[in-house]
């Protein structure tokens, strides 16, 4: 065995990631912890969890990169928008949602339960949040006016191939 082992041209910095590790960020009232970024997967793919309390989500948009979400714990609400029609899929802990690149997707916990999402996607969501990351600690969002936040945010989505979608979902209108 010592023989195949010595042989095989290996790659090293296999590593665990204990639950509750990972680099946390947080946008508005949602708290992301990342598992893998980028630069832990060669730039193929990343991974974080993604903490919703009640009412909390992520509102409607787009991206050229496709994205996964596996239910951990809880339950979430999916909404996606076909041919212009709002449809929602309720899910529970074990679910997957696949969201092929460009779909107009939103998810939100309307549970009176915490949620725990997996999410796995591209480096260009990592490179999204981080340059949000970097514009709240130059200027934090909370202290800007929701309109003035919104434009902002959505000027970084904009040069990260996103679309946040000027519509909430939960009221089925569109936003100012």
């Amino acid at each position: 065995m010592q023989t195949v082992l010595n042989s095989l041209p290996a790659q090293e910095g296999v590593r665990l990631i204990e639950p509750g590790e990972g680099k946390p960020f947080d946008l508005g009232p949602v708290h992301f912890q990342w598992k893998v970024r980028g630069e832990d997967s060669a730039h193929a793919y990343t991974i974080f969890e993604l903490h919703l309390a009640p009412g909390g989500g992520v509102d409607l948009h787009s991206h050229a990169s496709p994205e996964s979400f596996y239910v951990l714990e809880g339950e979430m609400t999916f909404f996606r928008i076909v041919d212009g029609t709002q449809e929602a899929f309720v899910c529970g802990p074990g679910s997957t949602i696949v969201i092929p690149p460009n779909a107009l997707h939103a998810l939100f916990n309307k549970s009176a339960g915490a949620c725990r999402l997996l999410d796995v996607s591209t480096v260009s969501h990592q490179d999204f949040f981080d340059e949000v990351q970097a514009a709240d600690r130059n200027e934090s969002f909370a202290s800007l006016e929701p309109k003035v936040a919104g434009v902002r945010l959505s000027e970084i989505a904009r040069r990260n191939e996103m679309y946040l979608a000027p519509y909430d979902v939960n009221t089925k209108k569109e936003i100012d």
